[in-house]
């Protein structure tokens, strides 16, 4: 988790230069507090985890998936790297505050496509902190139109704004396991079942129980990318059976516990 005491906003790109593409590798692992810059941000994960904490929003990106910060966002993140010790884990792309005016205004997840992954590969090859040529120009045109249009991912919690609420939800991501149910919660917090059913999903587009499956999903992909094994992981998280997290693993990553854990080794 990043830090409590945010940094001082401080730019990232200089001169004209519109964007700047950074490799992330295990060397210089990922483990920033909370800042703020006035550019876009884009995590790109390849390997390993990376986790994301913007505006009140927790992502977890698995190999595959990239994080979008917008401009002058207080965020920060942290790499979970497993047994990988010198590989790339990704890349961190800023984008000049113009740029930006077309993508989410929110801290979202995207799906990095074929063509995506192709074009950054290209963009790797142009010298950093300088104005591209117009050939490189229109690649990155075209880099911006295809990350308007990606596929957006559940892999996110919305943390709720009403500071009862927070409690709750900063007690799930505590524990996730915990089973403590609505009416021992309305109870706890001194509000009504209704009141809490309506507000959570009302702050958070997620009813208590789709948020709870999120925060267990996000601890999985961190145990298991740390090296433990799908039982331990599931039977910690509180679930009654291994199969039941191995249903929702494949439901919401489309793989299963056991190949994404072996893409960690």
């Amino acid at each position: 988790m990043p830090s409590a005491t945010p940094l001082s906003s401080e730019a990232r790109l200089t001169g004209e230069a519109p964007m700047l593409l950074l490799p992330q590798t295990a060397s210089t692992t990922l483990d920033r507090p909370l800042h703020s810059h006035p550019e876009g941000q884009l995590y790109i994960a390849l390997q390993g985890l990376i986790v994301i904490e913007a505006g009140g929003v927790r992502s977890v990106l698995p190999p595959g998936r990239m994080g979008w910060v917008p401009p002058n966002a207080l965020h920060g993140a942290s790499a979970h790297l497993g047994k990988r010790l010198d590989a790339l884990v990704g890349f961190n792309l800023y984008l000049a505050p113009a740029l930006c005016a077309g993508l989410p205004a929110e801290s979202v997840v995207l799906h990095l496509t074929p063509l995506l992954r192709a074009m950054l590969e290209r963009m790797r090859e142009w010298p950093r902190r300088q104005t591209l040529a117009p050939r490189a120009e229109r690649l990155l045109a075209a880099f911006l139109d295809e990350i308007g249009a990606a596929e957006a991912d559940a892999l996110r919690l919305v943390m709720p704004r009403h500071p009862r609420l927070l409690r709750l939800a900063a007690a799930i991501l505590e524990d996730p396991a915990d089973e403590t149910g609505l009416d021992e919660w309305a109870i706890r917090l001194g509000l009504s079942r209704r009141s809490i059913t309506r507000h959570f999903r009302a702050e958070t587009g997620m009813s208590l129980l789709e948020w709870r499956q999120m925060a267990r999903l996000q601890r999985g992909m961190q145990m298991l990318n740390g090296g433990a094994s799908v039982t331990n992981v599931a039977l910690s998280l509180g679930y009654d059976s291994v199969s039941s997290f191995i249903a929702l693993f494949r439901r919401m990553l489309g793989t299963t516990p056991a190949r994404f854990a072996g893409a960690a080794d």
